[in-house]
């Protein structure tokens, strides 16, 4: 049996992220915020732009002072959270 309650059904625990990461979409850079990370995606906030649900981005996240290691991933859109601030859910499907 799994240890989460009902609602909340994710398989990989979320962990708030508040640090700035680049995204390379249609080579364009994009600067954006990370706000929270799991193993399997995160969740974004673009300063400029939109994506699209299914689009397949690059995202970079440089390693910082407070112990965060680099990411370099391969993503998938799979979510438009909010549009009007530009949030979205993104998928993780390949990384080094």
């Amino acid at each position: 049996m799994n240890s989460y309650n009902k609602e909340e059904r994710r398989t990989f625990i979320r962990v708030e992220l508040p640090v700035k990461c680049s995204i390379l979409a249609d080579n364009t850079t994009i600067s954006a915020d990370c706000l929270n990370i799991s193993a399997t995606g995160m969740c974004i906030s673009l300063s400029s732009g939109k994506l699209s649900i299914g689009q397949i981005i690059h995202v970079h996240l440089e390693d910082n002072d407070e112990g965060v290691p680099a990411l370099n991933a391969q993503a998938k859109v799979v979510r438009i959270i909010d549009p009007k601030i530009g949030q979205y859910g993104i998928q993780f499907l390949h990384t080094s």
